[in-house]
């Protein structure tokens, strides 16, 4: 036997790669369908690709911008919380605390203008920097001291971590500086194991008598759940100890990347009561809070220019899958709205009318869908009803004089009025009433189903402009001709498909998927056979989903044989030994009940194959061979 073939029969899978059959050259690179049952003229399809991808990239533009601004607008925040904020609630001496939430140490404090009477010094400690209370201290007066002699000497800001290297000779200029550094190090034995930390901060209590400025100090605590925490409230408590200076302000800020609660059952509660005297809290993440999410909705409603409706079925999807998936809020955003516009030009004809320009375009294969809409439907119920001249009835439904075509082209030019007023409502609440933790998307939802008022009242400032922002839901003709809308959970199944559900209802019903009768021969055998016999993998799911955890695999042979189809069987193995001399021999030198066993044992190995690739059973590292184990699949 040739080596290579014996080494490929011992492969457990094969890996084919299809040929792909080459595009005709000179066809249409659109990748949109003629709609209207085929009769769309191919210049409306034509703009209709152009109009969509006008508008995806100026949306994804916007949203590019939004994402670039994220740090820069954080740098603001954080520089205006920490320099230009109030100091002190009280007369009592403190540190100006801020806590970055969600933050991954990589946000970067960028220190203000240099001040000629204030000297600012950025002071960054790692977990790795900071195993005890002297190294933090002695870390901290060295990129004091350094920074505040160069600016002395005009000399550049030292810009260098500090290796060991630097500490250890900065250890022993401490020794022979004793004068500027203190005295050093003192450490007191309580009697209980634990040492009294303190240390002689005198480089910063004479600061300004040495370079004649105050001085503000920005502690940056990288990573804090990793630095010991007895460590952290020691060091705090040594930095307490200088805050009496009048000529010094300390800024304290916290690398989070767990959640406060952490923080607050590590430290001690009377550290945590000092350092909240004067503290700030800034969640840094881009995935968390609605800022950034609502100004990308924002900008999704301005790029159609207000022409494009959201169903309230769609928004609570939204705000379904944003709940569900916090950690990626912000691209799970952009990829919804992205697909829905993508999927909404492709399959609405209509949608070539959102800029009315292309109303010249209107002809009777449009006209007749308009008569079926079900919002101008009820519009010529209300004509009825108010008994409006029959005539301009029936020349509104037949489109005599153009009537129907110039009453659509009157609304084209019309604006939604629900994404006008969701913008003015943002508007009244960020500037009037200075509120500006709503959720935009939220707002919007309660905005359509008639809820922004039940809203709007978690906040009390808004009691005062309730009858500025009362809205009644309105309902627009050929509305859902304008609307993204998550019919038949379109979107669902695309975005997020149901794969373990999807795949047992497609074993279930198989017939939906592969057609009843389905051969390549007109043989009428075959026929019967496809006709009552499920494909392998769907007979043996049948049996499945009824069995244990773990499958006797004799027993589950058993059931497998004796439910399959055996007289369609025999019929189609005595109609194909004429042609097949395997076959024939096998139907020779067996009896039927043998044989039977035979063609149920090779369907039982193909599915047992079959449902290990698909990671439905475990047959692998499983010492007992007479048990099957079920694969339970989780999150899918």
């Amino acid at each position: 036997m040739n080596v290579n073939e014996f080494a490929d029969a011992q492969r457990s899978h094969y890996t084919v790669y299809p040929s792909l059959k080459k595009r005709r050259k000179g066809g249409s690179k659109i990748p949109f369908v003629n709609l209207l049952d085929g009769k769309e003229l191919t210049q409306n399809v034509e703009r209709r690709w152009e109009l969509y991808h006008q508008l995806h990239s100026h949306f994804h533009d916007q949203v590019t911008n939004i994402v670039e601004n994220i740090e820069v607008d954080l740098k603001g925040e954080i520089s205006n919380m920490l320099f230009n904020g109030s100091k002190r609630k009280d007369t009592k001496p403190c540190f100006n605390t801020l806590f970055l939430l969600g933050s991954d140490s990589t946000t970067k404090i960028e220190l203000p203008d240099i001040d000629p009477n204030v000297f600012k010094v950025l002071i960054e400690l790692t977990p790795k920097e900071s195993p005890n209370v002297r190294m933090m201290l002695r870390r901290s007066m060295f990129k004091l001291f350094t920074s505040a002699d160069a600016e002395l000497h005009n000399k550049t800001s030292v810009k260098r971590e500090v290796t060991n290297e630097n500490m250890n000779d900065y250890e022993e200029s401490t020794e022979a500086n004793g004068e500027i550094m203190g005295e050093g190090v003192r450490e007191e034995d309580d009697g209980l194991g634990q040492a009294d930390v303190s240390y002689d901060l005198s480089l910063v209590e004479n600061f300004k008598a040495l370079f004649g400025k105050n001085l503000n100090m920005i502690f940056n605590f990288k990573e804090v759940d990793s630095i010991n925490f007895q460590t952290l409230d020691n060091f705090i408590v040594v930095l307490k100890n200088v805050l009496k200076n009048e000529h010094l302000q300390i800024n304290l800020v916290f690398n989070i990347n767990t959640n406060m609660s952490n923080i607050e059952k590590n430290l001690p509660q009377s550290t945590i009561r000092f350092l909240k005297r004067n503290y700030h809290t800034l969640d840094v993440s881009s995935n968390k809070g609605f800022k950034y999410g609502n100004r990308i909705f924002q900008s999704f409603l301005d790029t159609v220019d207000g022409k494009l409706n959201l169903s309230a079925r769609f928004v609570d999807f939204l705000l379904s899958k944003m709940a569900n998936n916090s950690n990626h809020n912000l691209q799970l955003l952009v990829k919804i709205l992205d697909y829905s516009l993508m999927s909404y030009f492709f399959h609405n004809p209509f949608s070539v009318f959102i800029d009315p320009v292309n109303i010249d375009f209107l002809n009777e294969d449009y006209l007749n869908m308009l008569i079926r809409c079900p919002t101008f439907m009820f519009f010529v119920e209300g004509l009825i009803k108010q008994n409006a001249p029959s005539e301009e009835i029936r020349s509104l439904l037949t489109n005599k004089d153009s009537t129907l075509a110039d009453f659509f082209a009157e609304f084209l030019v019309r604006e939604n009025p629900i994404n006008g007023y969701a913008k003015y409502v943002t508007q009244v609440l960020e500037k009037e009433l200075h509120i500006y933790n709503y959720n935009l998307i939220e707002l919007y939802y309660n905005l359509l189903v008639g809820r922004l008022e039940i809203y709007l009242e978690r906040w009390s400032a808004y009691r005062n402009s309730d009858r500025k922002l009362k809205f009644e839901p309105i309902d627009t003709i050929f509305q859902e001709l304008f609307t993204l809308d998550n019919n038949n959970e379109l979107l669902s199944q695309a975005l997020f498909p149901c794969y373990k559900s999807n795949l047992e209802n497609d074993m279930l019903h198989w017939e939906h998927t592969l057609p009843l009768g389905q051969s390549k021969t007109d043989d009428e055998t075959l026929l019967k056979l496809d006709n009552s016999m499920a494909p392998v993998v769907g007979h043996m799911f049948k049996l499945y989903r009824e069995a244990n955890s773990s499958i006797n695999v004799y027993d589950f042979y058993t059931t497998f044989r004796d439910t399959l189809p055996k007289k369609e069987i025999m019929d189609f193995l005595d109609e194909t030994s004429d042609v097949d001399s395997n076959i024939h021999r096998l139907l020779l030198e067996n009896e039927k009940s043998r044989v039977i066993d035979k063609v149920s044992l090779a369907l039982f190995m193909q599915a047992v194959f079959d449902f290990d690739h698909m990671g439905i059973i475990k047959t692998q590292n499983n010492r007992n061979y007479d048990v099957i184990e079920k694969c339970i699949w989780r999150g899918i």
